[in-house]
């Protein structure tokens, strides 16, 4: 039987599946179900990540065995091949909310897990992130059942090691789980009064989660490969990461939280400062992972996801010590203030996920529905995509193995001087990237027929001729003329942002050669 508590995560969780049909991030898509399709149908874009063997196929390979099982039983439709492991992730995130429930009520107490069960339900982000196929919330699920395993009060005499193998299977995910899991471990170790047998113990399973990793990932890559190790070299090494953005060091505490934690970031503040005793467990790891965060360039909101639930849990505490303290006052309504203050948390957060979740950055998972719909009736379709590379999913959401192209975003892998990627070189002119691309197409004439264009549709370089170009409003001016000339009309427009942000309009064009 489904204990309640489980039941009502699922709920909430699987609601997130139809409530949030936006875009977030390129990695959603582009290094799991791409990869995923790739791997069960033989079709799919593999970015640089997977060529340099920065990235485990064991998170992908979860997806690709899902679309095979698929496949087999004829259900390979790409309405299925989209929501099955966003509803599949809805599910596993429900777990990872579970665990830290129960963590809560095994740190704290009954009245404090109720609260951060509320703090967990009631978060915009992590419902925002629940149905995403994020190897961060993979790692947020991974780690909230780790922590729970984890032998908090029984340091000492305890040799139990379950929490280290879902904490190696973290790492092979994403290797930064180690910043949040090696302080534990190394606690454990030197409190422990069984230190040699527990070394023994955690020496066998990290070199199984090491040999499971670099096993089957060298089958994958065809060579041998440590993915953490590359992964490492990257991120922290060689600093290319920067080539996707840089960030203060002081981003995750001026922003990252502020705006993944809310209306919550209140009662998480007040519980650190004032109850510092309480949290001696998990206040220690919060600070201590947000400071190691602090210090790479690279940063995003979804690092924070594997930190949140120790917030959500430190919150919870102090709402559940306020309500306890609220209730022994007889002026006071224990009911009212428990009335108001969940109200406070629930509807600031519904209300950001109805904007953020179906109508904020809709434009390009509502561009590849209208794609699916266009292209049926074409049996040689050529899509060309000139936006900033990764604005749309691929393969995984046409499942028709078409002629595409975008604009690729490669860091410099190969140290050269003045490197620009190509997104960028065509943003500095476009016109002459397309000339460039497509010279001998573009100069025919506009009044060339259909059947003469696909006659010629190779140019003097070997590129397609695309049928149907994909951009944001914001270019349109800029590359006209080539529309023009080619006979390309505008046939849809789609809603993407009330704000324009840099190279993304608020609209996306799909513009047909008629």
């Amino acid at each position: 039987m489904i204990p309640k508590p489980l039941l009502t995560f699922l709920l909430v969780r699987l609601s997130s599946v139809f409530l949030v049909q936006t875009w977030f991030v390129a990695d959603e898509y582009w290094q799991a179900t791409e990869v995923a399709h790739n791997i069960a149908f033989g079709y799919g874009y593999l970015t640089w990540e997977w060529r340099e063997g920065l990235r485990s196929i064991l998170y992908p390979g979860v997806f690709a065995f899902l679309y095979k099982v698929l496949a087999v039983f004829k259900l390979d439709y790409p309405l299925l091949l989209i929501h099955t492991p966003r509803a599949l992730h809805a599910c596993a995130f429900a777990v990872g909310d579970f665990f830290t429930w129960k963590l809560s009520q095994k740190l704290y107490n009954k009245d404090a897990a109720h609260w951060t069960r509320v703090c967990l339900m009631s978060s915009w982000f992590l419902e925002y992130c629940a149905p995403r196929t994020l190897t961060s919330c993979a790692e947020m699920v991974l780690t909230s059942v780790s922590l729970w395993l984890y032998p908090w009060r029984r340091r000492k005499d305890c040799c139990d090691t379950g929490y280290l193998w879902l904490f190696g299977i973290s790492c092979i995910l994403r290797p930064t789980s180690a910043v949040l899991f090696l302080p534990l471990c190394l606690h454990h170790l030197w409190t422990s009064i069984t230190r040699l047998w527990l070394t023994v113990k955690f020496s066998a399973i990290v070199v199984a989660v090491l040999s499971l990793s670099i096993g089957l990932d060298s089958w994958y890559y065809g060579r041998l490969v440590v993915v953490p190790w590359q992964f490492a070299q990257f991120n922290i090494a060689s600093g290319l990461a920067a080539h996707y953005g840089t960030h203060p060091w002081h981003w995750y505490l001026t922003q990252g939280l502020p705006a993944t934690l809310t209306v919550h970031a209140l009662p998480f503040l007040l519980g650190a400062l004032r109850h510092s005793r309480r949290h001696r467990d998990l206040l220690p790891l919060c600070i201590w992972s947000i400071g190691v965060y602090s210090c790479l360039g690279h940063k995003e909101f979804r690092f924070l996801l594997p930190v949140l639930p120790l917030c959500m849990c430190i919150a919870g505490d102090y709402i559940a010590v306020t309500m306890a303290t609220l209730s022994k006052k007889k002026d006071l309504s224990s009911k009212r203030w428990r009335l108001i203050t969940t109200a406070s948390l629930w509807i600031p957060n519904i209300i950001a996920i109805i904007y953020l979740g179906l109508i904020h950055q809709r434009g390009p998972l509502d561009t590849m529905t209208v794609l699916q719909q266009e292209l049926s009736s074409y049996r040689d379709p050529d899509v060309l995509f000139l936006m900033p590379c990764h604005s749309t999913p691929y393969y995984s959401h046409l499942h028709r193995n078409i002629s595409m192209r975008f604009l690729t975003c490669e860091p410099n892998l190969k140290h050269q001087e003045n490197y620009t990627d190509e997104a960028d070189i065509f943003e500095r002119d476009p016109m002459s990237w397309l000339q460039q691309e497509y010279n001998s197409i573009a100069s025919l004439e506009p009044n060339n027929n259909v059947e003469k264009l696909q006659r010629e549709k190779r140019n003097s370089v070997g590129k397609n001729f695309p049928s149907h170009v994909v951009l944001f409003d914001v270019l349109v001016s800029k590359v006209y003329d080539f529309l023009n000339q080619n006979s390309f009309q505008k046939c849809h427009e789609i809603f993407h942002a009330h704000v324009e942000d840099g190279r993304r309009g608020r609209f996306i064009h799909i513009y047909c050669r008629s």
